[in-house]
């Protein structure tokens, strides 16, 4: 029977062609706490599991809500580490993000805790893109990791205060 025919009896068939290469890119990007030889690390999880590999280009973190004391320089509250790498098919690359966090806290020299919200820039089959992760609560010392929890609730404020009122985004601006 010719392929056509098949095409038209079995519409399973046509959904799993017509389904563009963009849509089978699986780019999961998330933070975590790792603990190795008695160390506790802050990574940014970058896990690839499509078949195409994913160009890396850069992380970028805002500090909100930053509790800090005994600051050695002037926090700006936002960091940039540039990754540059690509991750391969079915593959994962860890990339530690407490120097970032730590030089966007301006230094602190004591306990310091905030929010932090990331976005991950890549490049994939020739398009840039953005995923912008959850947002965390991070407890640090210096360079080392206290604590690392969710604040889904901050993610669900945020989308609440910029649909509020029923307002479209043109009537926010002006």
């Amino acid at each position: 029977m010719d392929e056509r025919i098949w095409g038209r009896l079995l519409p399973w068939r046509q959904k799993a062609k017509v389904e563009s290469p963009s849509a089978q890119i699986k780019f999961a990007p998330e933070l975590r706490i790792t603990r190795n030889d008695g160390w506790v690390y802050l990574l940014l999880r970058l896990g690839n599991r499509s078949k195409c590999t994913v160009w890396v280009q850069e992380a970028s973190i805002v500090l909100i809500d930053l509790d800090a004391q005994c600051q050695t320089t002037v926090s700006n509250g936002a960091g940039r580490h540039e990754i540059l790498q690509n991750v391969g098919p079915n593959d994962t690359l860890n990339v530690s993000l407490a120097g970032t966090l730590y030089d966007a806290a301006g230094r602190p020299q004591g306990p310091y805790s905030c929010l932090v919200s990331t976005n991950v820039r890549y490049r994939v089959l020739d398009q840039w893109r953005n995923v912008k992760l959850s947002t965390y609560r991070v407890e640090m010392a210096a360079l080392s990791v206290r604590g690392l929890h969710s604040a889904r609730w901050y993610d669900k404020k945020t989308k609440q205060a910029a649909g509020s009122i029923g307002l479209t985004p043109k009537e926010h601006k002006s």
